[in-house]
Parts: C-alpha cells; sequence; structure tokens
C-alpha cells in the first residue's frame, strides 16, 4: 500500500459498483481512509472488506442519497472528509420521447440535485476549515451531444458548470475542484437500457469500453497532485471511440 493520501478521509458515492467501487480501492490503496455509500448494503460490505484485507481502512453508510433526510444525515456523520468523489449516477438510453417521465426525474434527482446537496454539506466543512479536494464525475456527454441520452446529457452538462462555479468560488478558500469526464464505460449502469435503438448501437460498436479502474486512475492522479499543483479536467476517452 502507498501512503500519498495516508491521513486522508475519502468519501465516494456509488461505491457498491462500478466506477465508485474502483475509485473507493484505489483510494484506500492509497492511504485513504474510505467512507463508502451506496444502497446496497451487502456490495458496500464487500467493498469494505476488500480494502480491510488489504491493510486499509473503511467504512460504509448505506442509503439512498435520493432521501434527503438519509443524505443530510451522511453529511453530517461523514464529518471532516478531505477528498468528496461526487460519483453516483443513473441513465437510461432512449429516445426522448420514449423515455417515461419517472425516469426523467429520477435521474435529474439522482445525478444533479444529490450531488448538489451533498456537495453543500461537504464543501462548506471543507471551507471552513480551509482544505480539501472535490472530485465530480461527469461523462464525455458534458461536451459531446449523445443521442438517445438527452436528459443523461443534460445532467452532465449541470455538473460540468456545476463544477467550474464552484472552482471559481471556492479557490480562494483553499479547495481544489476537479472534473473527470469517462467516455463510454463497461459497469452495469446500462443494464436498464433496452430501447431497440440502443441496443443495435451497443451492438454495432468496435470499440473497447473504459473499465472502471481506467477511471478510478484520473481520480488517483487527481487526488494526488501535490498541493501547489492541480487539474481542472480530466477527460478519458476509448482510444477508438467516438471523437478520442
Amino acid at each position: 500500500m502507498n501512503e500519498r493520501l495516508q491521513g486522508q478521509i475519502a468519501l465516494v458515492t456509488g461505491a457498491s459498483a462500478g466506477i465508485g467501487r474502483a475509485c473507493a480501492l484505489a483510494l484506500a490503496a492509497e492511504g485513504a481512509e474510505i467512507i463508502a455509500t451506496a444502497r446496497t448494503q451487502a456490495a458496500l460490505q464487500d467493498v469494505v472488506r476488500n480494502i480491510e484485507n488489504s491493510g486499509g481502512k473503511a467504512r460504509y453508510v448505506a442509503g439512498d442519497l435520493n432521501d434527503n433526510a438519509f443524505l443530510d444525515r451522511l453529511g453530517r456523520e461523514a464529518g471532516a472528509v478531505d477528498i468528496l468523489v461526487n460519483n453516483a449516477g443513473i441513465l437510461t438510453y432512449a429516445p426522448f420521447i420514449d423515455t417515461s417521465l419517472d425516469d426523467i426525474e429520477l435521474m435529474v434527482r439522482t445525478n444533479l440535485l444529490a450531488p448538489l446537496r451533498l456537495t453543500h454539506w461537504i464543501a462548506g466543512a471543507m471551507a471552513k476549515r480551509g482544505c480539501g479536494h472535490v472530485i465530480m464525475i461527469s461523462s464525455g456527454a458534458a461536451r459531446r451531444p449523445v443521442p438517445l441520452g438527452l436528459v443523461y446529457t443534460a445532467t452532465k452538462h449541470a455538473i460540468a458548470g456545476m463544477t467550474r462555479v464552484l472552482r471559481m468560488e471556492l479557490q480562494d478558500s483553499g479547495l481544489k475542484v476537479t472534473e473527470i469526464a469517462p467516455g463510454s464505460v463497461e459497469t452495469g449502469i446500462r443494464d436498464t437500457s433496452t430501447h431497440p435503438q440502443y441496443v443495435a448501437k451497443m451492438q454495432g460498436r468496435s470499440y473497447q469500453l473504459l473499465a472502471p479502474e481506467d477511471v478510478a486512475s484520473a481520480v488517483v492522479y487527481a487526488a494526488t497532485l501535490p498541493e501547489h499543483c492541480t487539474t481542472h479536467l480530466i477527460e478519458v476517452k476509448p482510444r477508438f471511440g467516438p471523437s478520442s
């Protein structure tokens, strides 16, 4: 285990699987103490067990980030977090007019409102201490329109804008704010997208998707830069994918 993040506490949302799990494990390998949160307790227990078996320190707080009472409790219980990785998100690929209003609302609440509320808690505490690092996981969709992903694209554009303004407002308080924008990643987030147009699109794909660990390596890079150095945006894309 490395020690570049020894003594720091990292809160990772969506940590039960995919990018969030990879980030939790990678940050723990650098010595950070992990607070892992997601809805699935059993999966979070497995993440914590993996970290502890490797000599790291971790705990989990299970709950739904769309539950404001839970989110506020998480903000209070997390305490003096040094690194916040806002990763949790969902998507449903389908033509906009075929996307249900319930799916639209859930994507907006999960992908935008939840990280806004949690960041308000955590970044506020960081600003009072005069240090901390907010890392927002956006998407390549934040800069490149994604057909069949109108609502997801809109939420990620919003996250990118939020990140830029947050950086401007907090840089004099001693905080770092970084956006990590992955292209297509091989995770279970697509499992709910069954529209025929999307299925045909994925079957015609000729490039290799990113692995969650590829994104986690970018998060670790940003988090371990020297104090006098920062990065505002890291885009991680499949080498032969769209706009690569």
